[in-house]
């Protein structure tokens, strides 16, 4: 989504039509999906025709609709988000809520996905024991699916029933050592086509076993002891919500601190003007920022000037988009996070 992202943000031209429409999850609250995505449609086409000459509304109306055709809403999150011009559309579908709104520009709106890449996680979830292995793909505290094919779930083929082998601890632990590397084997294929981060389950004797037999390492991002070979989603998706949600907090905490070492390093810029300044000259490495800053202006001749008047936009999506242009990262924190830099941080590369 990463390269999706910079591509959407690169794009200048008028019109380019962002909508965001509040969804649910389960039935039959997803039911009225449809129809508030349509009302704002609707909504949409009225002023599109306002604006721009009907060749041009009927191409960007052509995109949006079909785009809406191909989306089915058993399978909404918290909020689907669709981006159209007249050559293309692109549908989202985003773990966190949003207000039910849409925008004509000449740029996307873009911070809706950008948040809801940092503020929901996409991870797999390994479940461990002697008998089984389980896979599975999840969002948040939402299991997306368990691969169920030729791989997985994956059973035990590896053992003996030779009484005198199995009383040898070393023939157990390498038949399981096998068992183990095979399963390993088999997502490595999935880790290669979708690298996630990885959420293990089991006993904690087969998950250590089991960590130090996979080939790539460091990509475990916690552990949870217990049995899972036949827990169903929902359980599952209890026990690994609380432990995602401590790793984006320790995200938050990770990003506090490279904020604090730039600051005595300095390589930290508060001032909006500077901070746009050095994007602009690809010195900007991340871009922090609340996710409520939302600072009015405009940007003339390379200069930023505060305020409400006519004219006045949010100016924090030109400074994101030329983060994002040239290379740098852009962050979201919590409300209040940045106080001390009034909502806004840049750390340069040099």
């Amino acid at each position: 989504m990463g390269q999706e992202l910079i591509k959407l943000s690169q794009y200048i031209g008028a019109p380019a039509v962002t909508i965001l429409v509040s969804t649910h999850r389960t039935f039959p609250d997803n039911k009225q999906d449809n129809i508030h995505l349509k009302n704002l449609i609707t909504q949409v086409e009225k002023d599109l025709y306002e604006q721009y000459d009907k060749r041009i509304v009927w191409s960007v109306l052509d995109r949006i609709k079909e785009a809406e055709s191909t989306i089915n809403h058993n399978y909404n999150l918290d909020t689907l988000a669709i981006f159209a011009n007249t050559d293309m559309a692109q549908v989202y579908r985003l773990p966190i809520p949003a207000t039910d709104r849409y925008v004509i520009s000449d740029r996307f709106e873009i911070r809706p996905l950008l948040k809801a890449i940092q503020q929901s996680e996409h991870y797999y979830i390994i479940a461990v024991s002697k008998q089984k292995i389980r896979l599975l793909e999840a969002f948040n505290d939402k299991i997306e699916l368990e691969i169920q094919n030729d791989d997985f779930p994956y059973s035990n083929g590896y053992y003996t029933t030779d009484p005198m082998r199995l009383q040898q601890d070393f023939v157990i632990d390498n038949l399981l050592k096998e068992f183990f590397n095979t399963a390993d084997k088999r997502f490595k294929k999935y880790y290669a086509a979708n690298p996630l981060p990885v959420i293990l389950l089991g006993k904690d004797r087969n998950l250590v076993f089991y960590e130090d037999n996979m080939d790539i390492k460091n990509i475990v991002i916690a552990r949870h002891h217990g049995s899972f070979d036949d827990t169903s989603d929902a359980e599952i998706a209890k026990v690994t919500f609380p432990l995602i949600q401590q790793y984006i907090a320790n995200k938050q905490e990770a990003a506090l601190e490279k904020i604090s070492q730039a600051q005595s390093a300095r390589k930290l810029l508060v001032e909006l003007n500077d901070i746009y300044t050095a994007a602009e000259s690809g010195q900007a490495d991340t871009l922090y920022m609340e996710k409520t800053y939302f600072p009015l202006g405009y940007i003339e001749d390379g200069t930023i000037t505060m305020g409400n008047g006519d004219g006045s936009t949010d100016i924090t999506l030109p400074v994101i988009d030329t983060v994002l242009i040239k290379g740098g990262n852009v962050i979201f924190l919590d409300e209040n996070t940045l106080n001390e830099y009034q909502g806004i941080a840049l750390v340069t590369r040099f």
